[in-house]
């Protein structure tokens, strides 16, 4: 993939700002919302969280205004949002935010109580994202994502106001991408998947494993792709540069490539092996690649999340190997559905598949005795025949010899 002159991100357009506005004021109003209210989140950089968890914090504002620190109040009626920033500047989707510090007391939370009040609210039902882990984003947030101290004085100026979770109703709707979505997450992919060549071409037995990692992360950045951490294993998983190790004969390298085109988060995992494949490995580097086409051919939309696991787990038997999956959805931060070996409930497997949806897709197999398993991962995007695979190279472990 060649470096564009330009690979600043320019932004979603005007007509992508109303598909996503209006699919959340219906979807707040089939809910029995008056608007969405997003407020102020915590600051990531205060806690000690994954890259993925970081962008996840304050998903939904960016994801309803392109701004990454503001809060949102968007009635379900059709009028216009109001905003508030931390500067009180807008952008070519919101022409007019309000500044952190107006109101009477110049804080987030009188902006917010302020923006409520001046929108009729007092009496409403106000739909909160963020206020708890949800199905379809936050997924890995036990707590929230908001900031509880501006929120609770939100609520003493509106005493008679009903507030209601609502993370899993913005979240239903981001679950779904739209086109312009979809188009950028192709290019995230690209990028990821030049970040694996990059790895591939310099990965040699005595390479400084730091500099490994620092040539494929420069790699993705001069391709456009916003600073992200991603996850190199030696089998130790090392998200920043590893200091002191080398790279030898043998080595078994896994790896997450990730890389974010406009706001889109797509990862690329690409077992590289420093020497032969051992022919012991090579049944299940065959079965892995026969699992992943036909899951995702499974992956059609009106297809559970139960239906596709229960595929997964029939496949193994039948092959003499042990087989699950992991996977979560793409987009703003690491977003749910979550599904691992470990953390599947009912919830997720009711969930149904929709045209637009966009997953890291991770189908594993393990032999019959349990010494040896093989993943192959990479992002997809679900259309009508089912599951669209988005690399461009071939299922496969990368052998060096």
């Amino acid at each position: 993939m060649e470096a564009p002159a330009d690979v600043t991100w320019k932004g979603y357009s005007v007509a992508e700002r109303d598909r996503r506005w209006t699919a959340v004021r219906k979807a707040a109003g089939e809910a029995g919302l008056d608007c969405i209210f997003v407020p102020l989140c915590v600051d990531p950089m205060q806690l000690y969280l994954s890259s993925d968890s970081k962008r996840g914090v304050r998903s939904d504002v960016r994801y309803l205004t392109q701004m990454e620190n503001a809060a949102i109040v968007l009635p379900t009626d059709g009028r216009a949002p109001i905003v508030i920033d931390d500067r009180g500047r807008g952008n070519n989707w919101i022409a007019d935010a309000g500044p952190a510090n107006r109101g009477m007391r110049g804080s987030w939370s009188s902006a917010m109580a302020d923006a409520l009040i001046e929108l009729g609210m007092e009496r409403a039902r106000i739909g909160i994202s963020g206020l708890t882990r949800g199905t379809y984003t936050h997924a890995r947030a036990n707590d929230g994502v908001i900031n509880y101290s501006s929120y609770v004085e939100v609520m003493r100026r509106l005493p008679n106001a009903t507030f209601v979770n609502a993370t899993d109703v913005l979240g239903r709707v981001r679950f779904v991408k739209g086109d312009e979505e979809i188009e950028t997450f192709r290019r995230a992919v690209a990028i990821a998947e030049a970040g694996v060549e990059e790895m591939a071409a310099v990965a040699r037995p005595g390479v400084d494993a730091a500099h490994l990692y620092s040539r494929v992360t420069v790699r993705l950045l001069e391709l456009g792709s916003e600073r992200h951490d991603w996850a190199m294993n030696l089998p130790d998983r090392n998200t920043n540069p590893p200091i002191g190790r080398r790279l030898r004969a043998g080595d078994y390298i896994t790896n997450e490539v990730s890389a974010v085109w406009g706001s889109q988060l797509a990862q690329e995992d690409q077992p590289i092996l420093l020497g032969a494949v051992p022919e012991e490995w090579k049944p299940l580097i065959e079965l892995q690649r026969q699992l992943w086409h036909e899951s995702l051919a499974v992956m059609r939309p009106g297809t559970s999340f139960g239906e596709v696991l229960d595929f997964i787990s029939a496949f193994g038997p039948k092959h003499g190997v042990g087989t699950h999956v992991t996977c979560h959805s793409r987009g703003l931060g690491n977003e749910g559905p979550i599904v691992t070996p470990r953390t599947v409930g009912p919830n997720v497997r009711a969930v149904r598949l929709e045209r637009g949806n966009t997953f890291v897709w991770k189908p594993s197999v393990e032999s019959a005795d349990g010494k040896h398993s093989y993943v192959w991962a990479g992002d997809v995007v679900v259309m009508e025949g089912g599951a669209e695979a988005l690399p461009k190279r071939p299922v496969d472990i990368i052998s060096i010899t």
